[in-house]
Order: structure tokens, then sequence, then C-alpha cells
């Protein structure tokens, strides 16, 4: 992996730049903290009720945050836009409040061949002992996606 590349990334995401965003580009995530040698970025966001379904963080609401918080890390260690989501998966594990503020942890743990992936979790901002929702996104890259 490049750490350039992936330095480059941390400072779009510290500047608020969502040029590389795709659906969802709107989610008002802040970068908390930042670190290429781990491979991992922290976002910190309060839950509004648009987001808690039935006492719960909403399935679709925290998929759309795992596929975009983790996609700029994934495209920026494979350095190509040629990336295919294989797999997404969230898992709500405790109710959630409005108002809770997140910890949203991402981080790239596997670098395999063709194989990319990144785990997500969410856990509150003052209760760190407190996680509402984990999720894991896998990737493939390929020199030429369009050939598939």
């Amino acid at each position: 992996m490049s750490g350039f590349i992936l330095n480059e990334l941390l400072d779009k995401l510290r500047n608020r730049d969502a040029s590389d965003t795709r659906f969802g580009s709107g989610l008002e995530l802040r970068v908390a903290k930042a670190d290429a040698k781990n491979r991992t970025v922290v976002y910190e966001y309060e839950v509004t009720e648009d987001e808690v379904y039935r006492g719960y963080l909403d399935s679709g609401w925290l998929s759309t945050v795992v596929d975009n918080a983790t996609d700029p890390l994934i495209r920026a260690v494979v350095n190509n836009n040629n990336t295919v989501t294989t797999s997404l998966t969230v898992n709500t594990l405790e109710p959630a409040l409005v108002g809770c503020r997140l910890e949203i942890i991402c981080r790239l743990v596997q670098f395999e061949g063709r194989l990319v992936q990144a785990v997500v979790t969410f856990r509150d901002a003052v209760k760190r002992g407190v996680v509402y929702a984990t999720g894991i996104h896998t990737a493939v890259y390929r020199d030429s996606v369009a050939k598939l």
C-alpha cells in the first residue's frame, strides 16, 4: 500500500473533500482522527431521528455509512477506481437514542491479492463500551472492471 496515497486520502477527508464519494455523499460525517499507519479513520456523528428505526440504528442508513465511510479508504489502498463491492454486511447490536454521539471507526483489515476488506464499529462516543452496530465492506479490484 502506498503511504502517500493513503495520506492524500486522509488529507481530503480532513478537509471535507467529498469528491471521491458516491451515493449518500451528503452524509455529514466529521473526521475525528485518521491514522495511515494503522489504516484507520474515525468519524464522529450525532444521531438524528431519521437514523433510528424501532429503537435501533436503521440498517439502510448503516449500510450507506459503511459503504461511503470505507470506500475511499479501500480505493486509496488499491490505487485505482476499479473496485467492486462483493459484500456489505451490517449488524445492529444495541438500541440507540436520538442525540447520542457516535464514533464510527473504520479500519482496513485485509488486503490480499485482489481482496480488500474493511470493518466498521459504531460505538458511543461517551460510553465507549457501548457498541450499537458493526459493519463489514468486502471488495475486489480488477485491472478492468468493464471487462467483467
